[in-house]
């Protein structure tokens, strides 16, 4: 089944089926590439790119504290001394945006991210302090999460069907409406923080220009959630993938048929040693291609063996894979759900991710946490009976209690998860 198909029957989806837009510089819709316009904010330093070919392997020298003037602005923060984007923090958009933002942060920050914090520690404790590369597919913007449940990763690697989007120009939106684009961030936000997953069918609206021309990625929403989360933005750019699945700088793709990402550099405000990186990238990651009611075209993995290329030369320390539509209990997802299992050391996921009859147990160790509830009525046909029994049956340190809701089955004593740890 197509994605689109799938889209347009599912009111509640995570990011892996959505729309795109052929906004400037983020995703065509004639084909599978995302055409960029080199960001102009950015200095023109690339020295760094030189050292190597390979921008993944590679540890970021370069701050401006621009990245992070904005992500504050973005998040409804105050702005620090010296910002660059002040006067629009003394506007009354902004400040009725702050106000409403920060009533939306309260109770994420003081109840549900410190109970996934104590539970992280503990539950993911190996995996956090193996640190490496978390790999989050079908994940949208969802920093919050994946920062959470994973505070030790020192790579984030992210792919949604959402483009990447612009660097914001917020001259140019300030001449438009202030109160359209924060309008449109708040909006953006509503099931991730209410439900713990995006609503496919709104981010095809929310993050392709159709809420506001100006919101056309999911850029604004990571710089936001990493500012929220107490984090410093220090370095942004855009990145491209070559045909040998290199990361390059985005300014040396060349052709039309180029794989564009996010590349952020941060830290938590408490760690000033400890630079971190996000990838972000829109990519289908069907076998076959995909296209939608809305003109959007894009190749499968099978055809794109550039970007299948960059996912299998991943150093994968986790996988987290959360409100997938149940994409990879399908056979068109045999790829991506394979280079999973061969290149994960562990890996964590709630039932919409791998179908339980994928994982060997002679390979894997399983630890389940929470309760199995089935799917929610719209996904009954991916009822699990083997994960029924494998819940009904666990005892001892098989099967543990989860202390959040998350997921589709987002409310607690309802929501599942599964620990992989491979033998």
């Amino acid at each position: 089944m197509k994605y689109a198909i799938i889209a347009l029957a599912i009111p509640m989806l995570s990011s892996c089926s959505g729309n795109g837009k052929n906004n400037n510089n983020t995703t065509t819709t004639n084909n599978d590439t995302a055409q960029t316009n080199v960001d102009t904010t950015k200095s023109n330093d690339n020295q760094n790119n030189n050292e190597s070919k390979n921008l993944l392997n590679t540890t970021e020298t370069r701050e401006d504290r621009q990245y992070n003037d904005l992500a504050r602005l973005l998040a409804g923060l105050p702005a620090e001394e010296g910002s660059k984007y002040a006067k629009y923090h003394q506007t009354k958009a902004w400040q009725q945006y702050a106000n409403t933002a920060n009533n939306t942060w309260s109770g994420i920050l003081t109840q549900k991210v410190p109970t996934m914090s104590k539970w992280s520690k503990e539950a993911l404790k190996t995996q956090n302090d193996a640190k490496g590369t978390l790999f989050y597919p079908f994940s949208g913007p969802d920093f919050l999460h994946a920062n959470t449940l994973f505070p030790g990763a020192e790579k984030i690697v992210m792919i949604g069907l959402e483009p990447i989007g612009n660097y914001p120009d917020m001259d140019k939106v300030a001449n438009k409406s202030l109160n359209g684009y924060f309008n449109g961030l708040q909006r953006s936000l509503y099931t991730i923080l209410k439900l713990s997953f995006f609503r496919t069918i709104a981010m095809a609206k929310d993050f392709t220009g159709k809420v506001t021309a100006d919101i056309d990625g999911t850029l604004p929403v990571l710089m936001l959630f990493m500012s929220r989360t107490k984090h410093r933005v220090l370095y942004y750019e855009k990145v491209a993938v070559n045909e040998e699945g290199e990361l390059i700088a985005a300014s040396e793709a060349t052709g039309r048929k180029v794989y564009y990402g996010t590349k952020l550099t941060y830290r938590h405000e408490d760690k000033p040693n400890e630079k971190k990186t996000l990838f972000y990238f829109a990519a289908n990651l069907q076998n076959s291609p995909y296209s939608s009611r809305s003109g959007l075209v894009r190749k499968g993995l099978e055809d794109r063996s550039d970007f299948r290329k960059f996912l299998k030369s991943l150093d994968i320390t986790t996988t987290y894979i959360k409100s997938a539509s149940y994409l990879m209990h399908r056979e068109t997802f045999s790829i991506i759900r394979n280079i999973i299992l061969n290149q994960s050391k562990y890996f964590l996921q709630d039932d919409s991710g791998m179908a339980l009859r994928y994982v060997d147990r002679s390979k894997w160790n399983l630890t389940f946490f929470g309760a199995y509830a089935g799917p929610i009525p719209l996904f009954r046909n991916r009822y699990q009976a083997a994960l029924r029994k494998a819940y009904r049956s666990g005892s001892g340190n098989n099967v543990k209690p989860l202390p959040f809701g998350i997921g589709y089955q987002y409310r607690k004593g309802t929501s599942n998860l599964m620990l992989a740890e491979k033998k």
